[in-house]
């Protein structure tokens, strides 16, 4: 039977389907990362009249048969998209699925006539020392393929919600653009995390947040973001698809990765102390051939050490932040 896709957009609560997406969504998804049905029809039905930014809610169809809930944000200053949610149902999470969703959220875009720079994307991953859970592993891997890229900077979600505090987790977040990008200016990233904190957020849940609980909100909102702001006011640009090992092949091993970290740390200290021999080698064989003194054998070792350092940055590519670029470049190569 041949598969016909289709995407539909629901502009309000009484839609078509609308409350059967609802259902899939709450069915389909985790509990720490679903956001309150109600509060989703409160918004299907009040975002566009409120607000200059636009909220979609869509469906994802299989020959007529309702298979996946999209939930996006597309905020016009900012010229960028936020996906929130991209929810299949269990029993059609095979094949080309996931990829025939996300192009046609794209072709629906481009319908609607929205003009965009970058699609974002929230993948909450995991607390503090533990891994990520295997439904954010695979959807890193499948965005991946989506020519979504990861952003090399710390993320923290908001907790959704009053009371879901298993909600408020670390994150990855992702990007996607119509060319080819390897990183972002650190002005860009933090345009995007405030409008992601305070034009999406914090809008959300005034409606349902009394005065106090709303200045509380506030509060957190401020935290996380001022600490993003200080781990970044260093950098002039993020780089993009920074975690070159973020997933193993099979998504259900994680262990890989931490062993693969383990051996490249345990080779970077091999090949430091064997240059350290060489070098100190040669230092005491130009010493007795030539009878140097104390001063020239450490002017000597300063050229040797700078010389390899800048064989090794031009051979591996490197363009700024020598030591720490080399030894990342090293671990990669290995």
């Amino acid at each position: 039977m041949r598969k016909t896709y289709e995407i539909r957009r629901y502009r309000n609560s009484s839609a078509p389907d609308f409350i059967k997406a609802l259902k899939l969504y709450s069915e389909n998804i985790e509990p720490e990362y679903r956001t309150d049905t109600n509060e989703i029809i409160f918004w299907a039905d009040n975002f566009g009249r409120r607000f200059e930014d636009s909220f979609f809610i869509v469906g994802f169809y299989l020959n007529g048969i309702l298979i996946g809930f999209s939930e996006l944000a597309y905020f016009k200053e900012e010229r960028f998209v936020e996906v929130d949610y991209l929810v299949i149902d269990r029993r059609y999470r095979k094949n080309n699925t996931f990829h025939e969703f996300v192009d046609m959220i794209a072709g629906l875009l481009s319908e609607e006539n929205i003009v965009y720079d970058y699609v974002i994307c929230e993948v909450g991953c995991y607390f503090e020392n533990r891994e990520p859970t295997e439904s954010s592993k695979t959807l890193i891997r499948l965005l991946k393929m989506s020519h979504f890229g990861i952003i090399k900077c710390a993320y923290q979600v908001p907790r959704l919600g009053k009371k879901n505090y298993e909600s408020e987790m670390r994150a990855i977040l992702m990007i996607h653009a119509k060319g080819d990008i390897t990183q972002i200016k650190k002005e860009t990233y933090l345009m995007i995390l405030n409008a992601l904190y305070y034009k999406y957020y914090q809008r959300w849940y005034n409606e349902f947040f009394n005065d106090a609980e709303n200045k509380e909100y506030k509060i957190l909102l401020d935290s996380f973001f001022e600490k993003i702001k200080k781990i970044v006011e260093s950098k002039e640009f993020i780089e993009i698809n920074g975690y070159q090992n973020i997933l193993p092949l099979n998504p259900t091993d994680f262990s890989e990765v931490k062993a693969k970290k383990g051996v490249k740390a345990l080779a970077f200290i091999l090949v430091f102390v064997i240059a350290g021999l060489v070098l100190g080698s040669a230092a005491i064989f130009i010493r007795n051939k030539f009878e140097l003194s104390i001063e020239n054998q450490t002017g000597i070792l300063s050229l040797s050490v700078l010389a390899a350092s800048l064989a090794v940055s031009f051979f591996l590519g490197n363009k700024s932040n020598l030591p720490g670029r080399i030894i990342e470049k090293l671990l990669d190569k290995l």
